[in-house]
């Protein structure tokens, strides 16, 4: 591991990149404890000063694909691949968005942990715990609620158990990681479509070039709100829809609805009551979101068309069957 950090940790004006087999090298000796907690700490800190390259990540990418537990279906959902830190700052409105999005027929996947730093933030995986679900323990179950309902969620500790393994370190590190970027490409689902959120527009392309990498043809990235799939509620929001740039606006959205922290029970109740359509401070916000993953996924690239696919799917009950759907199967096990 000396050797690595000899090259990384070198200094602003001196550090080396790894090669993506060196990348590979050290992120092994990591997580098989062959890299001591020192040597840990001095390589994230290292990283985390000069930025990991592209190929770096692409080395980290490649060894915890290659320890990963696939989840195999004949069906190619696109990937809600965001940040595992969650929100602190913002309602989550994804759960609502997930099954109105569902209920216009796409399919979606998620995968995700909780406590991840540096964030620590609220999940959209608990706060569908909140609303009654219930995060799958079995692959297999996974897979039934993704052909079932639309939407299947994968655990961390489920499908990638070596990186799950050094959460506790990351914890104690309490900074963010290159794996706060690796692990939302790790693509388990093995589909060839996905969605992401940027904080900082630089990692745009970055991200372009990890999907590209682990078998994404279909990329839909954007600045977004607290780095999700959300749209700004306050202002416009650029898509770049598989190299299309497609402008939204947060027509008749209240921005002091979303702005804000909630309890994750609070967030639960406003979600339950989006899908029931017994809202209407939030959900305009819902739509909007559920129209960008039923763009991303590939049923329209026109926003007015994807608006009312989304309206359809809420008014109709679709929505919140899929969701009370999803409830029955994840109790099930």
């Amino acid at each position: 591991m000396i050797e690595f950090l000899k090259k990384v940790g070198a200094g602003k004006k001196r550090f080396k990149d790894l090669t993506r087999e060196e990348a590979y090298d050290a992120e092994k000796m990591i997580i098989e404890g062959k890299a001591t907690d020192i040597q840990t700490g001095a390589f994230w800190s290292a990283q985390r000063i000069k930025y990991a390259s592209v190929e770096e990540l692409k080395g980290f990418l490649d060894l915890h694909r290659e320890y990963a537990t696939f989840i195999d279906t004949d069906i190619k959902p696109i990937d809600i691949a965001i940040n595992y830190d969650g929100k602190d700052r913002s309602v989550h409105i994804l759960p609502a968005s997930i099954f109105i999005s569902a209920g216009a027929g796409i399919y979606l996947s998620g995968h995700g942990a909780e406590n991840v730093p540096s964030k620590y933030g609220i999940t959209y995986h608990q706060i569908l715990e909140k609303m009654g679900a219930k995060n799958p323990k079995k692959i297999d179950t996974v897979k039934k609620l993704l052909e079932k309902t639309g939407f299947g969620f994968a655990h961390q500790w489920l499908f990638a158990q070596k990186l799950f393994n050094i959460l506790p370190k990351r914890r104690e590190f309490g900074l963010r990681t290159y794996h706060n970027t690796m692990e939302r490409m790790l693509n388990p689902f093995k589909t060839d479509r996905i969605i992401t959120g940027v904080s900082h527009p630089p990692y745009t392309q970055k991200y372009t070039e990890l999907a590209k990498h682990v078998g994404i043809e279909r990329i839909t990235v954007f600045k977004s709100l607290e780095g999700g799939v959300e749209p700004f509620p306050n202002h416009e929001t650029v898509i770049n829809l598989n190299g299309k740039k497609i402008t939204v606006y947060p027509e008749r959205i209240k921005k002091e609805f979303i702005l804000r922290k909630v309890s994750p029970e609070e967030n639960g109740k406003i979600c339950l009551s989006i899908l029931k359509n017994e809202d209407k401070d939030h959900t305009p916000f819902a739509l909007l979101t559920a129209s960008i993953l039923i763009m991303g996924y590939g049923l329209t690239d026109n926003i007015d068309e994807a608006r009312q696919m989304a309206q359809d799917s809420l008014i109709s009950g679709k929505a919140y069957e899929r969701f009370k759907r999803y409830c029955e199967i994840s109790m099930e096990e």
